[in-house]
């Protein structure tokens, strides 16, 4: 990521969640902001019907359509997990790396008790800032905190925030973990534990140990991973399901849900006309510390 702008991954994964919104038939995931969020470049590319055709193709939603699965899959995942934690009586939701995630300009109206903050790098923060005020003032129950991950502790950084430390909050961390190493990932939920109260609840994605993959999906692993090497944000950080779990486990979370890629098919792609899916090459990961 250059200094002064927006993470490339996070434009990219916009720009899928804004083609999925203005091309799919019953959008697994619906997003009429991503479009304006992403970059110009993107834009273009989402405003020329002969790229527009192609990645709505059915060969192509066979194949690389599964990084439109993986990006709206997790969004819809972790929005369903959120709003379930709400109707539990959590007011706090913490959006880790929240890129150009749109939930503020979507639903902050919806839950004006519900006090929003977005962490994430600086620079991703003030291009994502500058985005956001074409639409109006700043919701008032957002705050953004700054962070640099590999820096610094997530504790550390909601400290110098409003955000209370006594009561429940619900942490969503989606499309970061594969760009962290390993450790950075588990010293970060070491940190939410240090800093969350009892109930608290996290959702994050993260990718599968390529060698239990096995034909296109290990393929399209190593595809992705040469795209994110080429946006200069290599891919990082794998784990085997069994070790994470025991890791988190030993910190004090429960594992509420590790859900498979084809668990999240299951759940939200089943039988589509499109052909999309989620790649089996990411999890879904839902814990709650007790």
């Amino acid at each position: 990521m250059k200094e002064g702008q927006s993470s490339r991954t996070a434009e990219a994964a916009a720009a899928l969640r804004a083609n999925h919104f203005q091309n799919a038939e019953n959008p697994v995931f619906s997003d009429p902001f991503a479009f304006e969020l992403t970059s110009t470049g993107w834009k273009k590319l989402l405003t020329t019907s002969l790229t527009v055709k192609v990645i709505n193709s059915s060969v192509f939603n066979r194949t690389f359509g599964l990084l439109t699965g993986q990006v709206v899959g997790r969004s819809r995942y972790a929005e369903d997990q959120l709003q379930a934690a709400i109707e539990r009586g959590v007011t706090q939701y913490v959006l880790i790396g929240a890129g150009l995630d749109s939930f503020i300009l979507r639903q902050s109206q919806q839950y004006p008790q519900l006090k929003i903050y977005e962490v994430d790098h600086p620079d991703t923060q003030a291009a994502k800032q500058r985005k956001l005020r074409q639409y109006g003032t700043l919701p008032a129950n957002v705050e953004f905190v700054a962070i640099d991950f590999e820096k610094e502790s997530i504790a550390d950084a909601l400290t110098r925030s409003t955000f209370k430390q006594d009561q429940a909050a619900f942490f969503s961390w989606l499309g970061t973990t594969h760009y962290l190493e390993p450790a950075t990932t588990l010293n970060t939920l070491a940190s939410i534990c240090q800093i969350a109260a009892e109930g608290s609840e996290v959702v994050l994605d993260y990718s599968v140990d390529y060698r239990e993959l096995e034909g296109i999906e290990r393929l399209g692993t190593l595809f992705v991973s040469q795209f994110t090497r080429f946006l200069k944000e290599p891919l990082k950080g794998q784990f085997r399901p069994k070790t994470l779990h025991q890791a988190v486990e030993q910190m004090g979370y429960i594992v509420t849900e590790d859900l498979s890629g084809d668990g999240l098919s299951d759940r939200y792609f089943h039988a589509r006309s499109d052909h999309i899916r989620h790649t089996v090459a990411t999890h879904m990961l839902h814990l709650r510390l007790m």
